[in-house]
């Protein structure tokens, strides 16, 4: 666990310095994620996968120089095999909190309802807390060898969330802020689940490792001094 507070502004020049150094393998990453993730269901195992092919690529675990756009993809099937069971619950939750969230608010919208809204409203952020679990719980079993079960890697999450809980709402923020942005400007939104990678694996660096400009310099992108 990273010894001094947290840094928000050295996490988000981390992951701006990255997401430009490996601007292929966000792209890669989250058009395979976004196919991976057309059944739905599917969409856990799919942020689990993009977690891993991130943190490998930045940290060059078990590559030791950039990959191609081939490797990255087959780094991206692997990761996915390796992660359908632990994923597949996580994605069920996604699913039925975003799809509830869109109901109340269809329903909200149209019959004018106010408290249906306030529901959708509440059901916003439950898809924010969803998705920023499953990208934790992607990267504790990117980072653990081997990888623990769901349940222990749920574990780990929540005690990586409690480490520094001001920190943790930040990033909860900042994953809302992407969302929206990535709904208002559709042309993003094929980035997102990349993006989001690349913020949670500088993110878990930040509380559980280094610190958050301890990952640059494995970009070959200069940290924060």
């Amino acid at each position: 666990m990273a010894e001094r507070w947290p840094s928000p502004i050295a996490t988000a020049t981390t992951v701006l310095r990255i997401t430009y150094a490996e601007l292929v393998t966000v792209v890669v990453t989250s058009l395979l994620a976004t196919v991976a993730s057309l059944p739905l269901v599917t969409v856990g195992p799919a942020i689990l996968a993009a977690v891993d092919v991130v943190t490998t690529v930045v940290t060059r675990r078990d590559t030791g120089a950039p990959p191609t756009e081939r490797e990255r993809a087959r780094l991206f099937a692997r990761a996915f095999r390796r992660n359908v069971r632990a994923g597949l619950p996580f994605g069920l939750l996604v699913v039925a909190v975003g799809g509830l969230t869109a109901f109340y608010y269809v329903v909200g919208v149209t019959r004018e309802r106010g408290g249906v809204l306030l529901l959708s409203l509440v059901g916003g952020y439950g898809v924010v807390c969803a998705l920023a679990v499953t990208y934790r719980v992607g990267s504790v079993r990117a980072r653990v060898s081997p990888p623990p079960s769901t349940v222990d890697a749920l574990r780990m999450a929540g005690r990586s969330f409690t480490a520094y809980t001001s920190y943790t709402i930040l990033w909860l923020c900042a994953v809302a802020a992407l969302l929206v942005t990535a709904s208002v400007v559709p042309v993003a939104s094929p980035a997102l689940f990349g993006v989001l990678a690349v913020g949670e694996v500088v993110t878990f660096e930040a509380v559980m490792g280094d610190g958050a400009a301890a990952v640059a310099p494995s970009t070959g992108v200069d940290g924060e001094p």
